[in-house]
Formats: C-alpha cells, structure tokens, sequence
C-alpha cells in the first residue's frame, strides 16, 4: 500500500485498496481528524425503469398490431416511438449503478466525497467555498439541497439530494461546519479595515459593495434572499443584486451583513 502525499497518489492506488480506506487516506493527507458521520447514496428509485419498460411495451404492442392488420407505417413509427423509453430506463440504470457507491464522509475538519468512477475529494472546513443554489428560511419551507464545493487548487464536488441520502442532515452539517470555523478569521477582517468579499459582493465596515456601487449601512433597512437573489431594502425601494448560487459561504456573508447593518459604525 502506498500513503498518498498528495491528491493524485489517492486516484493511483484507488483500484487497489477499498474505497473506505482511499477516503481515510484522503482524510489523513488534508488532516480532517476523526471520522464522525458517513452519508451514503439514495437508493434507486426503480419506479421510472418500471414506467418506461410498461409504456415502452404498450407502444410497442400496438405498433405490431397495426403492422399485422396492413398500417406498415404507422406500425414502424410507434416501435420507433417505444425505443425511446427503453433508451430512457437503459440511462436511467447507468446512473443507478454509478450512484451506488457514492459517499460523503463527515470528519472533525472537514469532508470527503467521492462518486463512481471518479477521484475522491477532500475539502477542509477552514478553506472550503461552500454554494447552496436554495437557501431554507424556515422549517417548513420545501428546498431542493444542492452543494457546489470549492477547495484550494481547483478541486471540485457537487452534492444533491437526488445522489445522497439524508440531505437535510448533511447540508446543515457541512454549512454549520463550514460557517462556525471562517466567520471569526472574516470578523477580524472586517474589524481590521478589510474588504470581505463574497463572490461579486464585498463587506466593509462601512458599506456593501457591489459593482463599483457602496451602500452605506445606515441606508440598508433589510437584506433577504428568499426570491433567489441577494435584495437590499433602500429606503423602501428593494434592489437587486447577485443570484444566491453565486455567493460563496452565504452564511458567513448573512451573519457579517446582520452584524453591520444592525450596528453600524457611526
């Protein structure tokens, strides 16, 4: 067995060690601590497969029966129409089977993901880039979970409920994580007379910027993001900014523009 020094000695020797030991390396070489949690695949809904198979069938049925009474046209064309639902179930079970041994590991300092067929990622919760293209505002509220993770050096992973199970469970740990460990290095920031940006967006003690344009805190009543995009209230007239999805560690972003808008420095 080799101990990997880097990310690519992980992908070398991944056909010839168990998965769950490449993520312990992985895990070992960005010095994510102790293993706390596994979130593993959604299983395959076969409900699809099943419809596709039944209606794939039918047309297939009739298109016989037509060509056997003389329609030969017609008869062509609905066998043509039913390959395109066994087309669809043959996909669909691709993507079942490459799912299946999909995983992320929750760790002390960070995370691991990994998906079939590809190299197993590694991010730490101190330098990673966290995108959420819904943000949840309230219990009730139906979100579709979807995670764009960034790392130092161009590494890359997306997660979404329809390939992991438990996503509630495991988009509040990773945004939770991700959140407790940068905002105090990002209050300090600020504190110092640093800009913070958030993608397009900027944090100072003295105003949100974007654009080129600054807006004073004093002049911000509300900042919202329920419709998809980041709003500001300016004296009653709302404006719009950046698209959620687009705003790295939306969290520490709402936390700081909170803190400022509400105590403002006079």
């Amino acid at each position: 067995m080799i101990t990997p020094n880097r990310p690519e000695d992980v992908a070398e020797v991944r056909h010839r060690a168990p998965l769950t030991q490449l993520i312990h390396l992985m895990a070992e070489y960005q010095q994510l601590g102790a293993h706390r949690d596994t979130y593993l695949a959604t299983p395959a809904d076969d409900t699809f497969v099943r419809g596709c198979g039944i209606v794939a069938g039918t047309t297939a049925t009739i298109g016989v029966i037509c060509a056997a009474v003389g329609a030969w046209q017609g008869g062509v064309a609905l066998l043509v129409i039913a390959a395109l639902p066994v087309l669809l179930a043959f996909r669909r079970g691709i993507l079942n089977r490459q799912n299946r041994a999909a995983r992320i590991d929750l760790f002390d300092h960070g995370v691991t993901v990994y998906r079939s067929g590809q190299r197993v990622a590694g991010f730490r919760w101190d330098s990673t880039e966290v995108r959420q293209q819904m943000i949840p505002f309230h219990d009730t509220t139906a979100v579709s979970y979807y995670l764009a993770l960034t790392g130092p050096g161009g590494v890359e992973a997306s997660i979404d409920e329809e390939g992991f199970a438990r996503a509630r469970d495991w988009a509040r740990a990773i945004q939770s994580a991700v959140t407790a460990t940068q905002l105090p290095a990002a209050v300090d920031a600020i504190d110092n007379g640093d800009t913070v940006s958030f993608g397009d967006i900027g944090l100072s003690l003295d105003a949100l910027h974007f654009q080129g344009e600054s807006f004073p805190w004093e002049n911000i009543q509300l900042i919202d993001a329920r419709s998809g995009h980041i709003r500001l209230k300016l004296t009653g007239t709302w404006r719009s900014l950046a698209p959620v999805g687009t705003i790295p560690n939306f969290y520490i972003f709402n936390e700081l523009a909170e803190r400022l808008r509400l105590t403002p420095v006079g």
